[in-house]
């Protein structure tokens, strides 16, 4: 009878628990505008500009691209974090001619000289955050704040092609994994059931560089358990000088998405 008891009540413990865990979710696209410069610096005496223009001088174009997350959060054991992985995928092309003479590598392309492009930042982000403690539950749910540490790691490449009319197409390529430690910080309000007010930030700033990620979204839940959200979001990737790659890239514009909670 003692060991039907404690096994009842482990079930019953773990039944309590699994409720009280919050799995959520979601699928969208990001439609992703670059802007600013990068720049690509080798060994030798360098008489050109290296801050390359992404739009001017690489032309590179407007991207929609689907992106996706999955949390885990409200787990009843002290100390145990929520966790959130995401999935951002940031790829541009571009073709056209240059509008002044840059160095990019150990290429030099010309003014007028017709050039072709391609930048890769695809993003993997993991987050661990805790919440304010009773602040959910004192507000029925209704105001969320979470404070943590989000890892991204920035899957990079940049390739410059141009035509040189003796030579034929020359091209010049750099690759490199950036792990980026970040501060993060999420909060979301409900003022009522149906729509809920969320802001979704990350930043770290050091030796010159500096990383900012933020969201801002509006979620509708026309249902309990599903949700609907239109937001802006926001990138800053400024690099000074790691594997010889300087930049100051911001991706920006609006996403939709959908998702599930429960």
């Amino acid at each position: 009878m003692k060991k039907l008891l404690l096994a009842s009540s482990l079930v019953l413990a773990a039944a309590t628990s699994a409720e009280a865990i919050t799995i959520e979710g979601g699928v969208g696209a990001w439609r992703e505008k670059p802007s600013g410069w990068i720049e690509y610096t080798t060994s030798g005496v360098v008489s050109t500009k290296t801050h390359v223009d992404v739009k001017d001088d690489l032309h590179l174009s407007d991207k929609t691209k689907a992106f996706g997350w999955f949390k885990i959060s409200d787990i009843p054991i002290p100390l145990i974090p929520n966790l959130k992985v995401q999935y951002t995928p940031m790829n541009f092309t571009g073709s056209g001619y240059a509008t002044t003479t840059f160095t990019f590598g150990n290429i030099t392309v010309l003014s007028r000289t017709r050039v072709e492009s391609k930048l890769r930042a695809n993003q993997f982000d993991i987050t661990i955050t805790y919440g304010v403690p009773f602040l959910k539950g004192a507000t029925a749910g209704k105001v969320n704040l979470e404070w943590g540490l989000n890892v991204k790691v920035i899957d990079g490449y940049v390739r410059v092609r141009y035509l040189d009319p003796i030579r034929g197409w020359q091209e010049e390529s750099k690759s490199a994994t950036i792990p980026v430690p970040m501060l993060h910080l999420y909060g979301e309000v409900r003022p009522i059931n149906l729509v809920g007010l969320s802001f979704n930030g990350n930043w770290i700033g050091y030796g010159g560089s500096d990383f900012y990620d933020l969201t801002g979204e509006v979620k509708v839940y026309p249902l309990k358990r599903l949700f609907v959200g239109l937001g802006y979001r926001y990138q800053r990737l400024k690099i000074n000088d790691i594997s010889d790659i300087s930049s100051d890239l911001k991706v920006k514009g609006a996403f939709f998405e959908a998702g599930f909670t429960f």
